[in-house]
């Protein structure tokens, strides 16, 4: 296999899985509600496909151990997230107890969360292993996830319900994150469909040397 059908055959199919990952979260609403979990599953084989790649070649953290297990630990994050919140203290007597101890595990959580996603975003941005300029991809998308959904929040809370900007502000928090998701999908879909044999990331023939599988 060469360099570029590893690339091709990864980003293809990671991508794929990514951007239906957003369309089963967009369809888990009222009766099928329950493909929420199905969602959090897809992300995750993605991002395992992604991390692993199908050859050395696809992998878009060059296999490098301290960013694949990064990477792989962000995905796993929202099947989790339950039930780390199921482990708060039972406060029902305190309602301001209940209140703080909810805040620190959101605090921790989001926060843990945030160090894996920037260890993931460095390490895909060293592994070399995406076009100069999609490599920065990833981080444009750690930005925009806080960004849309405190803005959507600062937007719906003060606005009065049932106004536009009100649904406006609701729509931008709850789907800010899946937009950044389906962005990530089709680059890589366009990345694994433009990667040709002969190639280097950029376009550029590669030597027979470069081209070994």
């Amino acid at each position: 296999m060469t360099l570029a059908t590893s690339r091709r055959r990864t980003w293809v199919a990671g991508g794929i899985l990514l951007l239906l990952s957003v369309a089963v979260g967009l369809a888990a609403r009222g009766s099928w509600g329950d493909l929420a979990s199905a969602k959090d599953w897809l992300f995750l084989v993605a991002v395992i496909l992604l991390v692993v790649g199908i050859g050395r070649a696809g992998s878009v953290t060059g296999r490098r151990p301290i960013g694949s297990v990064a990477t792989v630990l962000l995905a796993i994050a929202p099947l989790t997230q339950a039930f780390w919140f199921t482990l708060m203290p039972d406060s029902a007597g305190d309602p301001h107890v209940a209140e703080d101890t909810s805040v620190l595990f959101a605090m921790t959580y989001y926060g843990v969360v945030l160090v894996l996603a920037v260890i993931s975003v460095v390490s895909i941005v060293l592994a070399d292993a995406l076009p100069f300029h999609w490599r920065w991809a990833p981080l444009g998308v750690l930005v925009w996830t806080p960004l849309s959904v405190g803005f959507g929040l600062m937007l719906f809370g003060a606005t009065p319900l049932g106004t536009v900007f009100a649904s406006i502000g609701s729509i931008v928090g709850v789907h800010g994150p899946a937009v950044g998701v389906a962005f990530l999908g089709l680059v890589a879909v366009v990345l694994g469909i433009r990667s040709r044999p002969g190639t280097d990331l950029d376009g550029r023939p590669l030597t027979e040397w470069t081209e070994r599988p």
